[in-house]
């Protein structure tokens, strides 16, 4: 299967009658995404040729979705990056990976048509990943439309999810888990509504009024939205997460707040593609846990780093790879998430992991978000510093620490506390640490 075909192949009164995609005031049928797409994909043929990486830059989610198309059907490999992207860095990102044509705002593609679109395979380069959370110029991962399509009946499967489904999406499709939530919706012949703006309170009012029945937000983003909710909403079936492991206590309110509804957690990597998932019923069973392995998919340990076989893996990942996560698999298979080899803290020679500092601190009474890193410190090396959102507006730094004191060894206990009103966001949609950091 090719990733174009998830708006080819549907019956004729899907393609001409249901609404696919849903954003602002724009309303596309499948048969309308796929005509637009086709027009654009002969006109840029004339322009690219096949195996030509395209970057593509634009605002508005339905663009993003035509050009994305349009690329692959004309034989290109997309890149989408967020538009808030400085000429700068656009330019470097284009000289490093030796791209082949820069689409953005102001781009008028060719008036000609080719009369013919190439043959692709589905072991053809379709997407290129950028890596996140990253300085300077990131790092292209590229997949094949194989190691995308081939997941699709598995998410099905783990997520409850088949063609009667309208999907929410909140955030930008450069974010690569948003576009692939897109795609595999798609896949399954259902519709997909992106959120109007960034206000929680627009997505409540959205999640009703088109009838939502899954929902894909990173943790924050439902953390946020928790927060606009008035009343319960009954038809939601599957909450859909990643990015971050969910909290108990958003875990207790979604359930409350979207009580018919399964959660559903999964664990990956764009390198990697989905590795694991677990319930809301596993999470509380098998507390921070990441899941067991995704269908399909082989997980081992070795020296302490997680390793994963698998179809979805990017093609120059094969047939095994590790982002550098660390991690234990316990007697039930269960996978438990450690860190980062490269994000320890390395404090006075004692190695600290941000995410078990964080997983404590969010249990602190008054805590409501919680981001753990290292910063500079001329005696230490680095000393754990941690930047805190209140529910509770009393919270004190001297309350935080004595619940840490009880919790934790000496050493793992914020040497800095920094109380923030919002943690700030990537274009993922994920806390920003890097512009934390710097705001020191």
């Amino acid at each position: 299967m090719l990733i174009h075909h998830v708006i080819q192949d549907k019956s004729e009164d899907d393609q001409t009658k249901k609404n696919c995609l849903i954003y602002g005031n724009t309303r596309l049928t499948y048969s309308e995404l796929n005509r637009q797409t086709d027009c654009l994909a002969h006109r840029l043929a004339v322009q690219i040729k096949k195996g030509d990486k395209i970057l593509v830059k634009l605002s508005d989610p339905v663009a993003q979705l035509l050009y994305f198309f349009a690329v692959i059907k004309a034989g290109g490999a997309c890149v989408l990056i967020d538009a808030s992207t400085s000429e700068e860095v656009t330019a470097e990102l284009i000289k490093r990976h030796k791209l082949n044509l820069y689409i953005n705002e102001n781009f008028e593609p060719p008036i000609g048509k080719a009369p013919i679109l190439p043959d692709l395979h589905p072991q053809d380069v379709f997407f290129g990943a950028l890596s996140s959370g990253s300085t300077g110029i990131p790092k292209l991962i590229w997949r094949d439309h194989q190691s995308w399509t081939s997941a699709f009946a598995a998410q099905s499967q783990a997520f409850n999810i088949d063609k009667t489904d309208t999907i929410y999406l909140v955030g930008s499709l450069v974010y690569t888990a948003n576009l692939n939530s897109c795609l595999h919706i798609f896949a399954e012949g259902g519709a997909v509504v992106i959120a109007g703006n960034s206000m929680p309170r627009t997505w409540a009012r959205e999640i009703a009024d088109f009838q939502v029945s899954a929902i894909f937000m990173v943790p924050v983003n439902y953390r946020r939205l928790l927060k606009a909710m008035e009343t319960p909403v009954v038809q939601i079936k599957s909450i859909i997460s990643c990015g971050a492991k969910l909290d108990r206590n958003t875990v207790q309110d979604l359930l409350q707040y979207f009580p018919q509804s399964g959660i559903y957690e999964y664990y990956g990597a764009s390198e990697l593609g989905h590795v694991s998932y677990l319930t809301a019923d596993e999470s509380v069973n098998y507390p921070g846990a990441v899941g067991r392995a995704f269908p399909g998919v082989t997980i081992s340990i070795e020296d302490g780093t997680i390793w994963v076989e698998s179809p979805y893996l990017a093609p120059q990942y094969r047939p095994k790879a590790s982002v550098g996560d660390l991690g234990r698999i316990d007697a039930a298979g269960y996978l438990y998430l450690l860190g980062r080899k490269h994000g320890l803290i390395n404090t006075g020679g004692v190695k600290v992991i941000p995410e078990q500092v964080e997983d404590i601190l969010l249990q602190c009474p008054g805590v409501a978000e919680a981001v753990v890193s290292g910063v500079e410190d001329p005696i230490r090396g680095q000393k754990v510093c941690a930047w805190l959102v209140k529910s509770k507006a009393s919270l004190k730094s001297c309350d935080v620490l004595a619940f840490c004191r009880r919790k934790m060894l000496k050493h793992c206990c914020p040497q800095k506390i920094i109380f923030v009103d919002a943690m700030p966001l990537t274009a993922n949609g994920k806390i920003d640490k890097i512009r934390l950091r710097r705001e020191i």
